[in-house]
């Protein structure tokens, strides 16, 4: 398996997502949205499945399937002031399905589903008073999840929280449940880890 690598420590990667979007940061973000037309990302404590990919999240007898139907940048950048960041506005839509009785058959009657917009709007606040606006908790059956834009899905609920819940995360090739193997043990499933280094896994090896 060929697995480019980039070393990002855990805190620069928060800071990417939270500092406000200046010209540069818009570049990379055109740029990662490129990345993952091809690949899946695995952060220290994200993961996303290549654009139109299902990403599988898994948690004992739990198991959900979420793929994003939509995402774009609002382009309203602005100057930041001392009551507001001038990040610009982000959006994403979700759809999902969920198995909990551990066959992991989503084709069976007993399986849940929906669907779900985010955004993430300016910071507004002062300092510590600062809070971040808008809607990124994605919510698939049992599980509520932080949203990264573009299509990060994080192990926790909250901004930065890399704690060991038990969550399972795994980007696969499929575009529907309808192609989820049986077996799937034979994913690779990651944990939150700190430590880890952001890799980047091309679509041909999932």
């Amino acid at each position: 398996m060929k697995i480019t690598k980039y070393s990002i420590p855990f805190l620069t990667i928060l800071l990417l997502l939270v500092i406000p979007v200046s010209a540069h940061t818009q570049d990379r973000i055109d740029q990662e949205i490129e990345e993952l037309k091809t690949h899946a990302r695995i952060d220290p404590g994200a993961v996303a499945a290549p654009v139109g990919r299902l990403l599988l999240i898994k948690k004992g007898k739990d198991i959900c399937a979420i793929t994003f139907s939509e995402f774009h940048r609002g382009h309203d950048a602005s100057e930041g002031t001392v009551f507001h960041s001038g990040d610009e506005t982000l959006y994403a839509s979700y759809q999902w399905i969920c198995q909990a009785d551990g066959s992991g058959d989503f084709k069976k009657r007993n399986t849940l589903s929906g669907s779900g917009k985010l955004i993430r709007k300016p910071l507004a606040g002062i300092g510590r008073l600062a809070f971040q606006r808008g809607n990124q908790e994605i919510k698939c059956g049992p599980f509520k999840l932080f949203w990264y834009f573009p299509t990060l899905v994080s192990f926790s609920s909250t901004l930065g929280n890399c704690s060991d819940s038990g969550i399972e995360l795994s980007p696969t090739r499929w575009v529907s449940t309808q192609e989820i193997s049986a077996s799937l043990s034979s994913l690779r499933w990651y944990h939150c880890d700190e430590q880890r280094k952001t890799v980047y896994v091309p679509l041909d090896d999932l």
